[in-house]
């Protein structure tokens, strides 16, 4: 192989299904699952974006106890926030009495 040059075998159909069902075997009998660095950073993902999700349910919900329901350019806005931000958010919204000064608030984030 070529120093950092990957190499990638495309498996026939076949030979893919009896790999994967050897592989699986292999699995079982040695009780370690091997998981593809592929399917690691899919799960990382996954959690990072079940982590935003969460927070961004939560803090809309805390948002719209704390103000009132919430326009649906807001809402937008809000959909936009990173997870950073949503923290820093979760903080600010304790000040909040209006709708108003959570624009405010993301107005200073520009």
């Amino acid at each position: 192989m070529v120093s950092g040059t990957p190499w990638v075998m495309i498996l026939p159909k076949g030979l893919k299904q009896a790999f994967w069902f050897e592989l699986k075997a292999y699995e079982e009998e040695r009780k370690v699952p091997y998981i593809t660095s592929v399917e690691e950073i899919g799960f990382e993902r996954g959690i990072q974006q079940g982590r935003e999700e969460g927070h961004r349910s939560l803090v809309l919900l805390l948002l719209e106890q704390r103000v009132g329901q919430l326009p649906s350019g807001l809402r937008d806005r809000l959909s936009q926030l990173n997870l950073t931000q949503l923290e820093a958010l979760a903080i600010a919204l304790l000040n909040f009495s209006t709708s108003a000064e959570l624009e405010a608030w993301l107005d200073s984030l520009k």
